[in-house]
């Protein structure tokens, strides 16, 4: 068989097209060259290993990038179909007895709150034997605190009798207290401007005459129990009143026996810088004569078999009729307020004001340290309970975020010093902060800035008890007119959204093909440049290159 060479001096294998063939090869973009034409060299290899190093580094970057989220953030309507916005708080009031601190909220759709209540909100006192048993809720409003004016007390006849002890200054209140250690003493505190005081006079002298018959007839010891009247007003009882944090009148307290601590028998109040070492009760019971005289005189006797069971110890107060309320109650300096409240969701304020049924407010000082406030359920750097189904988005909140005060860090309590006549406010700007998991829960929590500012009130207590409001009156739920502590807030219409994202499969592909692209590319451009100089140097070391 003889071959015949074509016109185009191309060779055809048996069965191919020639026509096809030469088409594909002039589209061919991997052409290759024979091995025998390559050379290889050594800094090649370098490069190459140096090629494969980057590779692999920018591989496994590239796959950490894949399995790591990202957020994005943005800012958005506030959509929030909420109605109710809970508040958290915790402070100190170290100078406010808890009878007198209230908690008011007002909001900018004319709702108003006075005495706030609820199940989460409690204070209790700083100090004193029983600073971690006696806890209440916030609001004292109980039945036995219900005030009647004695019909029976002939008023015309006992406001020109004096039948208590008249105390005067320092040194005499300290050794009536004594002397009635192993019985009790009742002490009315009162200033003479007080309109409740002067309906109560008459009744608490008719009520010690009431005593002092009892007590007679039933042949003790006139000692063992005894009742006295402190004017605050008066120059000598002044400094007396300011360190027994008299806070409101009439203030019937009772000092039963131990109420001094032992080692404090032999003191004076000057060496007495603990003041909880006078404990007391406060008297809240009905405001008759008879009621004061049995209630006296039940204590009494409670007293005294607790002498005979050798047992002087204190309770949490006494209950004299049975009725399952306690007429009197342990109380101690100081107050703090801690729990939580609901409010509308709108701007708002929320206020802690000096404040009782029935009494007039002395001059108090309205100082405070605020160790947490915060907004909304969940709060970052709070513990609390957070349950399975938010696990995932509560990870991603910085535990800094949610405001000045809402983080659990001793440093972080700020204490604002005052006088009895300062007004303390305070300005919080509220945003809500929203995070969206992957495939989870979103979680919300809130973040506010804080200002505060403080200022001296011109009128004093006097003053203000001329407007004075009780529970009959129009006045009662106006806005308060003594020092106070106000917590304005404003809600932003905006929100601040943080979505937690992943790099989608396709874009991560595309990614990893680009970086092999850009890495094959640069090293063969500059495997060249590395290729020309040193062909070049070897050519001029020959005198080739000319």
């Amino acid at each position: 068989m003889v071959l015949r060479r074509s016109s185009t001096g191309a060779s055809s294998l048996p069965g191919e097209s020639s026509g096809l063939g030469t088409a594909l090869r002039r589209v061919d973009c991997f052409g290759s060259v024979p091995q025998d034409f390559i050379e290889k060299s050594t800094s090649g290899g370098l490069l190459s290993l140096i090629m494969v190093s980057c590779l692999l580094a920018l591989f496994s970057m590239q796959l950490s990038a894949l399995a790591t989220s990202s957020f994005s953030t943005e800012i958005v309507v506030d959509h929030s179909m909420d109605s109710k916005l809970t508040i958290n708080v915790q402070i100190d009031f170290p100078r406010v007895n808890c009878d007198v601190l209230q908690l008011d909220a007002y909001d900018a759709m004319g709702s108003r709150r006075y005495d706030l209540s609820a199940d989460a909100l409690y204070k209790h006192p700083l100090g004193g034997p029983l600073k971690y048993m006696h806890l209440e809720h916030a609001s004292p409003a109980k039945a036995s605190e219900v005030r009647e004016i004695d019909e029976k007390t002939d008023f015309q006849f006992y406001s020109n009798r004096k039948v208590t002890y008249d105390v005067v200054g320092q040194e005499m209140f300290e050794r009536l207290v004594k002397v009635h250690q192993n019985g009790l003493l009742m002490v009315n505190f009162y200033a003479p401007w007080c309109f409740h005081c002067r309906d109560f006079a008459p009744i608490w002298e008719h009520a010690s005459d009431l005593l002092r018959t009892d007590i007679r007839g039933r042949r003790k010891s006139r000692l063992s129990a005894g009742m006295a009247s402190v004017d605050c007003t008066n120059n000598d009882n002044v400094v007396l009143c300011d360190k027994l944090h008299i806070q409101a009148y009439p203030t019937v307290r009772v000092y039963r026996a131990g109420s001094l601590h032992p080692s404090r028998l032999n003191e004076t109040l000057d060496n007495m810088h603990d003041l909880s070492d006078i404990s007391f009760e406060m008297y809240h019971g009905k405001r008759s004569a008879q009621a004061i005289s049995d209630f006296a005189l039940s204590l009494l006797k409670e007293i005294e078999s607790a002498e005979r069971d050798s047992a002087r110890t204190h309770t949490i107060g006494h209950d004299y009729d049975g009725d399952g309320v306690h007429d009197s109650t342990v109380r101690s300096p100081g107050c703090s307020v801690n729990g939580q409240f609901k409010v509308a969701r709108v701007p708002g304020a929320f206020y802690f004001v000096a404040r009782a049924h029935g009494h007039s407010i002395a001059e108090i000082d309205m100082t405070h340290i605020i160790k947490h406030v915060s907004f909304g359920e969940h709060v970052p750097g709070r513990p609390t309970f957070i349950p399975r189904y938010l696990k995932r988005a509560w990870t991603l909140i910085p535990a800094d975020m949610g405001g000045r005060f809402s983080r659990k860090n001793d440093a972080a309590f700020t204490q604002f010093n005052g006088t009895p006549q300062t007004q303390f406010e305070h300005y919080m700007q509220v945003v809500q902060r929203t995070y969206i998991p992957i495939a989870e829960k979103l979680i919300q929590i809130y973040e506010y800035t804080f200002s505060s500012n403080q200022f001296d009130i011109e009128t004093s207590a006097a003053d203000r008890a001329m407007f004075a409001y009780d529970d009959d009156s129009a006045g009662f739920g106006r806005l308060p007119g003594g020092p106070t502590v106000k917590f304005a807030y404003d809600l932003s219409p905006m929100q601040v959204v943080t979505r937690e994202t992943r790099k989608v499969f396709i874009e991560w592909a595309l990614g990893c093909c680009a970086i092999l692209g850009g890495l094959w590319t640069c090293m063969v451009g500059f495997e060249s440049v590395i290729r020309g100089l040193f062909s070049n140097a070897m050519k001029k070391r020959l005198g080739k290159l000319s």
